[in-house]
């Protein structure tokens, strides 16, 4: 004898999900940079170095002088010339002036200028020592700096954005379903 059973047999429900992925564009304009450089500036300066020579002392002493220079010493040379031998005369005339006191004076002027004096004769340096003057200055050298500097300008962009949003839809991708069976016993229903 057979028993009468119940068989049920069971199905769950599925859910089923379709989605659209959101999607994000960003994007960034780069900034506006301007940039204004100014060189730095140097100025240098410089004066020369100045060398003065005077010579002419030295050129003086070598007889090798100005013609300015030359008429004055001959002028003068030939003035204390004139007046030695303005005196000379003077004294010789006194000397013959004399000769009523029986004095000799012929004889005393022959015996003067027969016997001159030595020629005054001396080694010397020509130039002398120091009669070339020299004068040195130096140059000077003057720096001036000035510094350069930028200009900087900056714009910023701010950024392009765009959002879609997502999307998901649900649905009912399986039916839930229960059956029930009765076996044995000549039972035999389905619901």
């Amino acid at each position: 004898m057979q028993l009468p059973q119940i068989r049920m047999h069971q199905t769950y429900a599925q859910i089923g999900l379709r989605t659209v992925e959101p999607v994000q564009e960003i994007q960034q304009i780069p900034a506006d940079l301007s940039i204004k450089q100014y060189p730095s500036k140097m100025n240098i300066d410089r004066k020369p170095s100045q060398l003065e020579i005077d010579q002419e002392q030295a050129w003086n002493e070598l007889n090798l002088k100005k013609i300015s220079v030359l008429s004055a010493d001959m002028a003068e040379f030939s003035r204390q010339e004139g007046l030695e031998a303005i005196a000379q005369i003077s004294q010789e005339g006194d000397q013959l002036a004399r000769i009523e006191h029986k004095y000799d004076a012929i004889a005393s002027i022959a015996a003067e200028k027969g016997n001159p004096e030595p020629a005054d004769f001396n080694v010397a340096f020509i130039p002398s020592y120091g009669s070339v003057k020299i004068h040195y200055t130096p140059s000077e050298v003057s720096i001036n700096w000035k510094q350069g500097g930028a200009e900087i300008e900056f714009t910023p962009h701010k950024p392009i954005h765009n959002y879609t949003p997502g999307k998901t839809k649900v649905y009912l991708r399986q039916m839930q379903d229960l059956q029930i069976d009765f076996v044995g016993l000549n039972v035999n229903y389905k619901l």
